[in-house]
């Protein structure tokens, strides 16, 4: 019974793999896709209730508070090509930069739910500043279709 070195077998694999999927055979073993690319959308409607954005106490016992962000909801008409939406909550006084996005294919109704943040331990007590934006953007263009700028206020 012969033993073949595992090693040995484990290298030749590799340089056939290589050999096999290199640029002299012409096969793309790659399979990304574009996410996001050209194109623009009607957009109907846009909502983000700020009054749910506040800080809170963590649950269970837990000595952090929490940055509770609310939902955005886009209502789309006509889509043409690959656009997405940016959902992004910025509250740079308190380190909290949170960004959802969304490849828009068709019209619809579209929630972009950003998880909540929490605070650094010893945050400091006071009121910060929160912008909030929600963008259509593409390779040819961005257009905002909501900025609004708030305020939380962290408990002492």
């Amino acid at each position: 019974m012969n033993r073949r070195d595992p090693v040995a077998i484990v290298g030749v694999l590799v340089v056939l793999v290589l050999v096999g999927a290199g640029p002299l055979t012409g096969v793309d073993v790659t399979s990304a896709q574009l996410t996001t690319g050209d194109g623009n959308a009607t957009v109907e409607s846009v909502a983000v209730d700020s009054s749910a954005l506040a800080v809170t106490p963590g649950r269970f016992g837990t000595d952090v508070s929490y940055l509770r962000l609310p939902s955005a909801t886009v209502s789309v008409g006509p889509v043409t090509g690959r656009p997405q939406l940016v959902y992004l909550v910025s509250a740079p006084g308190v380190g909290v930069d949170r960004v959802e996005t969304r490849v828009i294919t068709s019209g619809g109704t579209y929630r972009l739910s950003p998880d909540d943040r929490a605070l650094a331990p010893g945050t400091a007590a006071g009121e910060y500043a929160v912008a909030v934006t929600v963008r259509i953007q593409s390779f040819s263009g961005d257009r905002v279709l909501l900025r609004t700028n708030e305020t939380v206020e962290v408990a002492p």
